[in-house]
C-alpha cells in the first residue's frame, strides 16, 4: 500500500521552487531554466489543451483546465525569456553591436522634416 505524505510533498515543492528546480513528467528534477524543462512544459501544455478540448463549453472542468494552462504558459514564458537572455549574454556578436556608434540621422527625423513638423 502506497502512503502519501502530503506535508512532505508540499515541502518538496516549496524547496524546488526556492532552488529553481522543475520536476518533469518522468519524475526527474532539472534546472527550471533549461531546455529539458522547456520541452516538459510544452508537452504538459499540449496534453492540457487536448484534455480541455474534450470538455464541454462553460463547464467547471474546462475553466479549471484554462486556469492550469494560464499558469503553464506563464512558466513557459519565464523559461523562454531566461533562455533568450542567456543566449544574448553568451553571444559574442552582441558586444560588437553595442560598441557601434549610433547613426547620425534617423529615418524618423527625416520623415518629420519632410512632413514639415521639424
Amino acid at each position: 500500500m502506497l502512503v502519501i505524505d502530503r506535508d512532505a510533498d508540499i515541502s518538496l515543492l516549496v524547496e524546488q521552487k526556492k532552488s529553481g528546480k522543475h520536476k518533469c513528467l518522468t519524475g526527474r528534477v532539472v534546472d527550471f531554466y533549461s531546455e529539458r524543462a522547456k520541452s516538459d512544459l510544452e508537452k504538459r501544455i499540449n496534453d492540457m489543451v487536448h484534455s480541455r478540448d474534450d470538455e464541454s463549453h462553460r463547464s467547471d472542468a474546462r475553466s479549471y483546465y484554462n486556469g492550469v494552462l494560464r499558469v503553464l504558459r506563464r512558466k513557459l514564458r519565464d523559461v523562454n525569456r531566461e533562455l533568450a537572455k542567456r543566449d544574448l549574454t553568451e553571444s559574442p556578436s552582441v558586444g560588437l553591436m553595442a560598441s557601434r556608434p549610433a547613426r547620425r540621422g534617423s529615418n524618423g527625423q527625416r520623415i518629420l522634416k519632410l512632413s514639415g513638423l521639424l
